[in-house]
């Protein structure tokens, strides 16, 4: 294993959730890294985020599940409504996969969750805020990122934890584009986008009834055809929300639509005084936000190889999106930076210098690990999504057929499912 002093280094590219976690595992192993990220750390966007049982036992071997367990509540009934508000299913799944696995689903801010990986690294100087990469540099024994202020960073390999619109992976694929402009066109339109959602926060106070819009621990879903809405009570005082809305024509990445707050509200005023709870409206909880913002849902995983065959891999949404309606997206890509740990810290034991061929071989077993999760959460998310948007017949009959499957039978599936995730294998294995 690489002995932190210098000898193998990983520049990371994006401070996002799986950069910072990715970060918080290398830290732990003992590998050196560097973190540069083009915007600030933890900007607030009005974005939040589930984690699920999975990635609450990678949390615990990193040491920080506490920190979010204890400033959110567990999430432990969902109820389900129809257009006119009326609650056809009131499920248990949540609190039996809980019960289950001694782990409950958290919902939180996105903000707070990137401050505590953070807050959790043990030398934050490793992290560069306002730093994004311009280009790179491969050498047969290492990398140099060029960034977009002229600074030079030298390291061992180069991970694209960039996002959706990733630079290292658009890099990649001026790269190749005139060798193999197939393999570039796969990089640079990897998604696409048939649906859009406002991430909404607001106070639990309904300003227009005076009470509350939710009980702590709740998840709402409301079904209309065409769009569909969910709102959680993840954090003590507010409530999380979506609206989630059909667009009239798909579009493909890097054309998908930005949206501004504009556009945000003439989306609340055509959708606004539909429900979304038993008694409030998207309008009620937009007219109580702290923050929203509005953003396409793209879905997908990138074609081809995730590395360059040399000493680049791209890692989280820089490879796969999903629709936001399970909450699926975030915590599959924590399973990526499990899987690439895991195979990066064999490698460093084996050979503390690894050559390029060696290297390539790592990122290819982390790709075969990973790329199978991420095409799962890439469809059964698009279907979710589709399904409470109720498209099409078969899914509106679907809706009514699976009312009546019995939630231990649901949880229960769905415990053994997430309980066959990876963990950070070089670390000890959390409680049971």
């Amino acid at each position: 294993m690489a002995d932190g002093t210098g000898n193998f280094k990983v520049i990371i590219a994006g401070g996002s959730i799986v950069g910072l976690a990715l970060a918080n595992a290398l830290d732990r192993a003992g590998i050196d890294f560097i973190v540069l990220e083009k915007r600030e750390i933890a900007p607030h966007l009005g974005a939040s985020i589930s984690m699920l049982c999975h990635n609450s036992r990678v949390y615990e071997q990193l040491g920080l599940v506490d920190v979010i367990n204890n400033a959110t509540v567990p999430l432990v009934d969902r109820h389900h409504f129809n257009k006119d508000g009326y609650m056809f299913e009131d499920g248990g799944v949540l609190k039996g996969i809980g019960d289950k696995t001694k782990r409950y689903f958290r919902f939180m801010e996105r903000r707070f969750y990137l401050e505590t990986l953070y807050n959790n690294l043990r030398d934050k100087s490793k992290v560069h805020a306002n730093v994004g990469v311009k280009s790179f540099i491969q050498r047969d024994d290492g990398v140099t990122v060029i960034t977009d202020n002229g600074e030079r960073f030298e390291g061992s390999i180069l991970v694209g934890a960039d996002g959706v619109h990733s630079t290292v992976r658009r890099i990649m694929a001026q790269n190749v584009a005139e060798m193999d402009p197939e393999r570039a066109h796969n990089l640079i339109s990897p998604f696409w986008a048939n649906y859009r959602s406002i991430f909404g926060t607001s106070r639990n106070l309904n300003r227009r009834t005076q009470g509350l819009f939710m009980p702590n621990g709740m998840v709402h879903v409301a079904y209309h055809r065409g769009f569909s809405g969910v709102s959680a009570t993840g954090v003590d005082g507010l409530v999380f929300w979506f609206l989630f809305v059909k667009e009239d024509a798909p579009s493909r990445t890097p054309d998908c639509p930005r949206y501004d707050d504009r556009d945000a509200e003439r989306t609340i005023e055509k959708y606004g005084l539909f429900n979304l709870g038993p008694d409030y409206t998207f309008r009620d909880l937009w007219d109580s936000k702290v923050k929203a913002a509005m953003f396409p849902m793209e879905e997908g995983v990138v074609q081809g190889p995730w590395n360059n065959g040399g000493r680049v891999v791209l890692i989280g949404d820089s490879t796969m999106k999903s629709t936001v309606n399970p909450g699926l997206g975030g915590n599959t890509n924590i399973e990526g930076v499990c899987y690439f740990a895991n195979e990066l810290v064999q490698l460093l034991a084996q050979s503390p210098k690894p050559a390029n061929d060696e290297i390539k071989e790592m990122f290819d077993k982390y790709e075969k690990k990973q790329r199978p999760h991420a095409e799962l959460c890439v469809k059964v998310s698009g279907f979710q999504t589709r399904y409470e948007a109720m498209e099409t017949w078969w899914t509106r009959l679907l809706i009514h057929i699976m009312r009546w499957l019995p939630n231990n039978l649901m949880s229960t599936l769905l415990a053994k499912h997430f309980a066959s995730a990876p963990l950070l294998n070089f670390l000890p294995d959390p409680e049971v």
